[in-house]
């Protein structure tokens, strides 16, 4: 196990089966683990007046979905508890709090929080000939002290690294098969705190997967919690972003146009859902897909650098591409970037910058095999 800092955030390294590296993630990240606990409890006391052992009574009843579809990260859920000395319900809390937010009295209030951007480009938009693609990672403030990089040596599956909230299995990330994954919120009018496969359990499966169309048929091919957008591409070729709603209904495919695919917080294909919930509370998730497509078409190749610059767009501020916190809201609705992400898939590596891109020093290349 290894702990390191680099522009901001811990990097943690930790290898092994599900057990021990379970087990050094937790260790490793007790600190910004407890502080998570803390955050989400505050956010559900405010949003749904729940204190936290309802929430981790909710948390609990995905433990069997989440066991019958990943065994291994289940037993690695265990594991992180008992590194970071807290129950395996807090763990579960963390990792399924999507879906007990779909739960709890006004759910849609908090979901709404979320917004984030991601885009991604095939080998002839790119001027090194390599896939790219990225995002903007945007959550609550209090995020930003949680969120760590995490880098993963296994003998399991392909190994990976993922900037992600301390104590959670996976969020943006790509791993030594060359898969990459950005993700976005969606918002069903299906959405209701239904049992299925968790969000962050889905996003975990695709760095599990070796190859992007592997992943992509997991994603399709499971019962879902809940709506999520899936940007998933690899350095074979792979590139498509897979839109779904909850349960196991047919999922929205959209292919590259153009070398490129970007991507908002709401529903590009027809017939997913009746009402986009997201879209009917915050219209402005569409200016900040034109901007960001908008950045992607100035150039007819792009480098890592000018996909740093389009992450830092400020169009249409405060709902911008580049996001940052209104001091003036309450601290559980105060959202923002959390991070800039860009990640070249032949290299097997990934840049950030922790916290808004636009003023904030990008990491130097975060490696696989590093």
């Amino acid at each position: 196990m290894a702990r390191t800092v680099a522009s901001g955030y811990d990097v943690i390294a930790v290898a092994g089966d599900p057990e021990e590296r379970g087990y050094q993630y937790g260790l490793a990240a007790k600190t910004r683990i407890e502080h998570a606990l803390r955050t989400y409890a505050d956010v559900f006391r405010h949003y749904a007046s729940w204190d936290w052992a309802t929430v981790r009574r909710h948390g609990l009843r995905f433990a069997g979905p989440i066991e019958d579809f990943s065994p291994a990260s289940a037993r690695e859920i265990r594991a992180i508890a008992r590194g970071a000395g807290v129950e395996v319900a807090d763990i579960l809390a963390l990792n399924t709090r999507s879906e007990i937010m779909f739960a709890a009295p006004g759910r849609a209030r908090a979901l709404a929080s979320t917004e984030c951007t991601s885009f991604a480009l095939t080998p002839e938009r790119t001027t090194s000939g390599a896939a790219l693609m990225g995002q903007n990672w945007d959550w609550i403030e209090g995020a930003r002290e949680t969120a760590i990089v995490l880098q993963v040596r296994r003998d399991d599956g392909p190994d990976f690294v993922t900037v992600v909230e301390a104590g959670m299995l996976a969020k943006v990330g790509i791993n030594s098969s060359g898969v990459g994954l950005c993700t976005n919120t969606l918002i069903s009018d299906g959405d209701e705190g239904r049992f299925g496969v968790p969000y962050h359990v889905l996003l975990r499966s695709v760095l599990d997967s070796d190859s992007g169309a592997e992943a992509a048929q997991r994603i399709q091919s499971t019962s879902r919690a809940n709506s999520a957008n899936y940007l998933i591409a690899d350095a074979g070729g792979f590139c498509a972003d897979i839109e779904t709603g909850p349960g196991d209904g047919p999922c929205g495919v959209i292919t590259p146009v153009d070398g490129a695919i970007t991507h908002a917080n709401h529903f590009l294909v027809d017939g997913l859902t009746g009402v986009d919930r997201y879209l009917e509370r915050k219209a402005h998730t569409r200016n900040r897909l034109h901007h960001l497509t908008a950045r992607v078409q100035q150039h007819d190749t792009h480098t890592i650098g000018s996909l740093q610059e389009a992450l830092a767009d400020h169009a249409d501020a405060p709902h911008s591409v580049c996001q940052h916190p209104d001091a003036a809201q309450p601290v559980a609705e105060r959202t923002c970037t959390i991070a800039g992400i860009v990640m070249d898939l032949s290299a097997r590596s990934l840049v950030y910058a922790a916290g808004s891109p636009c003023e904030s020093t990008w990491s130097a290349p975060v490696r696989i095999d590093a």
